[in-house]
């Protein structure tokens, strides 16, 4: 019997299983992939904390109780409270034991992100490689556990059931290429990640919502289905928020990938749009300079299949930025580039009239074509009577035309499985399920950031949450 036994070597499941072993627990770990690192192989890695040494480095006066007002001026104060509080108060000594352990910032770090809601204070940090960052100073302290025995991880073991031995949880079965196996442990550490990459169980807690995912392929629900037939309790799914940006290259797919092809829809901060967003009928629908991502976010939402297509000319297509650099809307994509992908006709489009233009999207070619006269007429005005643009530079009147399919697409699932304060999994009577502790997405996004996207509240809770369990469970 392992001290502890971890469902999941993702961010979570690899720091509690590197604190729980460097103090000398036995300690047990099955993962459904082949590797460990879960998300961290794949997530965009910003972290946060108040207090840090990079700020102070920076002369930035911060703390963490600056950081929590802040998230709660941000979130109205929702989510789970007690949670967010111990995560913020959590985050410089996580911050300071990645620093210790070898981790490499990013030079721009500490910075104000504004791809979400941004905070007040500069305190968004980041790695080198992303999350790889993290990942690679990890790595050489599990290997180290894992070569004396104190850490041993069952790799393509899927997780199907618990049981237990009188009213303790004690037992996890998994799924494995010679058949069922079962592991058992004083403690169980269930850090199985997130459930976007289940469109069932996706539709089965939000009802009639689109699922278009960039979530880590194994962010299949497995925790939850199995927590919650044991009885615990799935809260925050209401708190659902989608980013804006994900270009579904294969149709039909539900799939996006955030690193690969993302368009620059989140915010105008970075980017001052050179085209226009119409919804599934070919009108406009929001000011394209708006700077709220939240306000971005919640108005797609109101559109049908929470989708839109940014429609923009070869001219918009080819001129630069006020700082001189072309900066096209697909992210980290040359015109050259976007031009050989329009050719392709999958997600980005392109035509020589605006009637081709809706034949080849399915937009109504009327409201299309009369969605662009007007703009064009608010651009000659330098007047946006409808929504109030500001930012009004660019017709649409020079061939080719262009259209791109961007999706509200998820990232991160905010619905999750209910803890205490000390990160004991609850049942459906808010009482401990014995034996049993989660921490990372399993939680949700609502319990550590509330009902909007507070930069850095995801894997720095999933981090230290993970090494306060390997700390203080034996």
């Amino acid at each position: 019997m392992y001290d502890i036994l971890i469902v999941g070597a993702g961010t979570a499941g690899m720091s509690c299983a590197i604190t729980a072993a460097q103090k000398g627990l036995k300690v047990g770990v099955v993962e459904k992939s082949d590797i460990p690192g879960g998300a961290m192989h794949w997530s965009g890695g910003h972290m946060s904390a108040g207090g840090t040494h990079l700020q102070k480095e920076k002369g930035i006066e911060d703390s963490p109780e600056k950081h929590l007002a802040d998230i709660y001026r941000i979130n109205n104060k929702s989510g789970d409270l007690n949670l967010i509080e111990k995560a913020v108060h959590e985050a410089p000594k996580t911050i300071a034991w990645l620093n210790e352990i070898g981790m490499q910032w990013a030079p721009e770090c500490p910075r104000i992100i504004y791809g979400h809601v941004a905070y007040n204070t500069a305190r968004t940090i980041y790695g080198l490689e992303k999350a790889m960052s993290i990942y690679k100073v990890l790595l050489p302290l599990w290997e180290e556990q894992v070569a004396k025995g104190n850490i041993e991880c069952y790799f393509e073991n899927t997780f199907i059931a618990l049981d237990k031995l009188g009213d303790c949880f004690d037992t996890v079965v998994c799924n494995t290429v010679a058949g069922e196996a079962r592991y058992t442990g004083k403690n169980i550490v269930i850090t199985s990640g997130g459930y976007g990459s289940n469109p069932a169980y996706f539709q089965q807690k939000h009802p009639g919502i689109p699922l278009v995912s960039s979530c880590y392929p194994t962010a299949t629900a497995d925790g939850h289905v199995i927590l919650e037939k044991q009885g615990a309790k799935f809260h925050f799914g209401e708190f659902h928020l989608p980013s804006l940006g994900g270009i579904e290259e294969d149709e039909g797919s539900g799939r996006v990938d955030f690193n690969k092809a993302w368009a620059m829809v989140l915010t105008s901060v970075y980017r001052q749009p050179r085209d226009i967003y119409v919804n599934t009928q070919g009108k406009r629908f929001i000011k394209e300079d708006e700077i709220s991502p939240e306000t971005r976010e919640l108005t797609t939402m109101q559109q049908p299949d929470w989708c839109f297509w940014v429609v923009f000319d070869e001219t918009a297509l080819n001129s630069p930025d006020e700082n001189g650099n072309h900066n096209p809307i697909i992210i980290g994509r040359t015109v050259d580039e976007m031009k050989a992908e329009a050719k392709k006709g999958n997600a980005l489009c392109m035509a020589d009239s605006i009637e081709e233009l809706a034949s080849k999207t399915g937009l109504p070619k009327e409201n299309l074509s009369d969605t662009i006269a007007d703009y064009n007429q608010m651009v000659a005005s330098k007047s946006d009577p409808e929504f109030g643009r500001t930012y009004l530079e660019d017709p649409i009147k020079t061939a080719p035309f262009y259209a791109l399919k961007v999706h509200a697409s998820v990232l991160v699932t905010f619905g999750g499985i209910k803890v205490n304060n000390d990160l004991q999994v609850l049942d459906a009577d808010e009482q401990p399920m014995p034996g049993i502790y989660a921490a990372g997405e399993v939680l949700g996004l609502g319990a550590t950031s509330g009902s909007s996207f507070c930069s850095g509240m995801a894997i720095t809770p999933a981090l230290g949450f993970g090494r306060i369990l390997g700390s203080t469970l034996s």
